[in-house]
């Protein structure tokens, strides 16, 4: 009679030990979270008879909040599960073992608790442990009228419990990691897209269109570049300071087949010999004091691009031999390297010096010189389009409106009238900075007047103002100057009568009177 009583006890143990094999084959095969929760909660209510239960994961914030994820029911469905209390949740967490709980009405080690009017009875609450930390947490309940719990089957929930709760926290991390992994493709779409878009919003600023200009010699200017941006020869932009090389040169290349490429713009004239060497082809490691790694050059980091040269015409003899050979045949030394790398970059570069002067007092290569200007653009000075001074004024305007974020900023007549006959020894950055300064200092209406510009514009425009610019009638000046301020006007509005009047401060039928006097077309300006 022993005999069979063990036999009987070895074969529970058997069909146990292959309940829980199975149950764990059956989890590894699954990689959703859910999934492998609701197999166990299924297996864990089947073999324990249990009404309910629930597995709840712990959040990794806080031990005391749980996000329940699986609630299974034996019984008919009700509208509200069991819920186990913060009491019992919070005791588990706390000792890291399982809780059975034979009565809830009765029990004295929880004050408060219910077995909501004798529907639900008897409790176990389990640990799912892994490393040593609870991830999550199985409660199974059973009603008075299915009675309590047995040891046999508090253990048996157990034993799921913990040899699930690896599996269980594996499949936890790949799918936090599967999120990571999403959030972050995602992510680099959306740089992908916002690149795409930048590179977009660059190319239409930089379009020649977009060059401020209606002159005779800017138009030559904008024919030339728009002929430089459709090859690949190299190209030397020539001017005084601040007449917009640097403006020219991006719009050749972003207007080019490289303009998904690197521009790099490196002015020449600001670095001792040496280093402007290490910057333009790079370094290796110990080349000299200071060099502490190796460093790919400007050149390198332009490969496939452009790089735009400014004030070539400082650059120093050693520094031209060597951009002469990456003319040449793309070779490229970094200083201390033995051996020769090679590039593919487009150069062009800008001086305002007389590059022929240079060469016959030997500051400058010949050589390098033909091969620089195989396509040449000479800027003209703001003196030689008077033109495009009203233009000019009204492009910045419209830039400084936006960055000083005042809609009303605006320029009074007098001022306008006064800036179209200043010398610009600066040129158009002159222009600018001078525009700058003044919407800044004027009044709170954001008009700017004569007395809101620099003393020094002042002082050099009284200077040369009664010898050099008003000769002939007051008359004929005045409305020479009206016909520039409502054309630049009409220009910046394309031609709309309507807003060019409330620019202006006409009304509608004053302005059209004025635009027939002096023979302006609103077409014209689109």
């Amino acid at each position: 009679m022993a005999d069979e009583k063990e036999i009987t006890k070895i074969q529970a143990a058997f069909d146990e030990l292959q309940s829980v094999n199975r149950l764990i084959e059956r989890i590894c095969q699954v990689h959703e979270t859910n999934h492998i929760m609701s197999i166990i909660i299924n297996e864990l209510v089947r073999l324990t008879e249990a009404d309910e239960g629930v597995i709840s994961l712990v959040s990794p914030l806080t031990d005391e909040s749980l996000e329940t994820v699986v609630r299974k029911q034996q019984a008919e469905e009700r509208a509200i599960p069991y819920k186990v209390g913060s009491q019992i949740t919070g005791w588990v967490l706390k000792e890291k073992r399982i809780l059975k709980i034979d009565d809830l009405d009765t029990d004295r080690r929880f004050s408060g608790l219910s077995s909501e009017g004798g529907k639900y009875q008897s409790l176990i609450c389990c640990p799912m442990i892994t490393r040593g930390e609870v991830v999550g947490l199985t409660s199974l309940v059973r009603s008075n009228e299915s009675g309590t719990f047995t040891d046999d089957q508090a253990r048996v929930a157990g034993i799921i419990a913990s040899q699930s709760a690896q599996i269980l926290s594996n499949a936890l991390l790949l799918k936090e990691l599967a999120d990571k992994n999403e959030l972050l493709e995602l992510s680099q779409q959306k740089l992908k897209e916002e690149n795409i878009r930048l590179r977009g919003e660059i190319s239409d600023a930089f379009a020649f269109e977009n060059i401020v200009g209606k002159s005779e010699l800017m138009k030559k200017v904008l024919t030339l570049a728009s002929k430089a941006s459709t090859n690949e020869a190299p190209v030397l932009i020539l001017g005084d300071t601040g007449t917009g090389k640097e403006l020219v040169a991006r719009a050749i290349h972003y207007n080019s087949t490289r303009k998904d490429k690197p521009l790099v713009i490196k002015n020449c004239g600001v670095k001792t010999e040496s280093l402007l060497e290490s910057e333009l082809f790079g370094h290796i490691k110990g080349a000299f004091t200071g060099a502490d790694r190796t460093k790919p050059g400007l050149f390198k980091e332009a490969d496939g691009g452009t790089i735009f040269l400014d004030e070539i015409g400082d650059a120093p003899v050693s520094t031209q031999a060597a951009i002469l050979r990456v003319l040449e045949n793309g070779e490229i030394r970094p200083v201390g390297a033995s051996k020769t790398e090679y590039v593919n970059v487009r150069i062009i570069s800008a001086t305002n010096k007389n590059l022929s002067e240079l060469i016959k007092d030997g500051d400058f290569r010949q050589d390098l010189y033909y091969r620089l200007n195989t396509f040449t653009i000479e800027l003209p000075p703001l003196t030689q389009r008077p033109d495009d001074i009203p233009l000019l004024i009204y492009y910045f305007l419209k830039k400084l409106r936006i960055k000083l974020a005042n809609d009303r900023l605006a320029i009074a007549p007098a001022a306008m009238d006064f800036l179209c006959q200043c010398a610009w020894p600066g040129n158009v950055r002159q222009l600018e900075n001078e525009l700058e300064r003044a919407a800044v200092v004027c009044d709170t209406e954001g008009i700017i007047d004569v007395a809101d510009l620099s003393p020094e514009l002042l002082r050099s425009s009284s200077e040369t103002s009664d010898t050099k610019f008003y000769r002939g009638q007051l008359r004929e000046i005045t409305e020479k100057v009206e016909r520039d301020v409502i054309s630049a006007a009409l220009i910046e509005n394309r031609g709309n009568i309507l807003k060019t009047s409330k620019v202006l401060g006409l009304t509608r039928k004053g302005l059209k009177d004025k635009m027939t006097r002096y023979g302006i077309s609103a077409e014209d300006s689109k």
